[in-house]
């Protein structure tokens, strides 16, 4: 199966358990959506990214490219955190939890994804 169709399926399943989880924990429906459309984008790009360097003749570059994308995407993640802090008053501890759990849900597929391309 291709990578992006894991990546669509792991998304839908995602924002389905998010929006589900979202009746006993109230988050406003545009977080929701803005943190799969984010973290789907990102993790495409990241992945596309990846599939190049690691075709590259130099071997560092896949580790500067999954390094490289791995800092940005927490840093990214975190601003993106601050921002829904500001614009939304209520339920902060939820918007928090979400927009964390997000990142490691992600992080945690990216990682396995290429550790099962990456074994000899």
């Amino acid at each position: 199966m291709k990578d992006e169709v894991k990546l669509f399926i792991f998304s839908s399943i995602l924002f389905a358990a998010a929006y589900g989880a979202s009746s006993l924990f109230p988050l406003p429906f545009i977080l929701l959506l803005v943190l799969s459309f984010y973290f789907t984008t990102f993790s495409w790009l990241f992945n596309s990214r990846l599939q190049k360097a690691y075709g590259d003749a130099n071997k560092n570059k896949f580790t500067q490219v999954f390094m490289g994308f791995t800092g940005i995407k927490i840093i990214s993640a975190l601003a993106l955190l601050v921002c829904f802090l500001s614009l939304f008053k209520e339920n902060k501890l939820n918007i928090g939890v979400f927009t964390m759990a997000y990142y490691m849900l992600y992080t945690i597929f990216e990682v396995v994804l290429w550790k099962g391309k990456l074994k000899p």
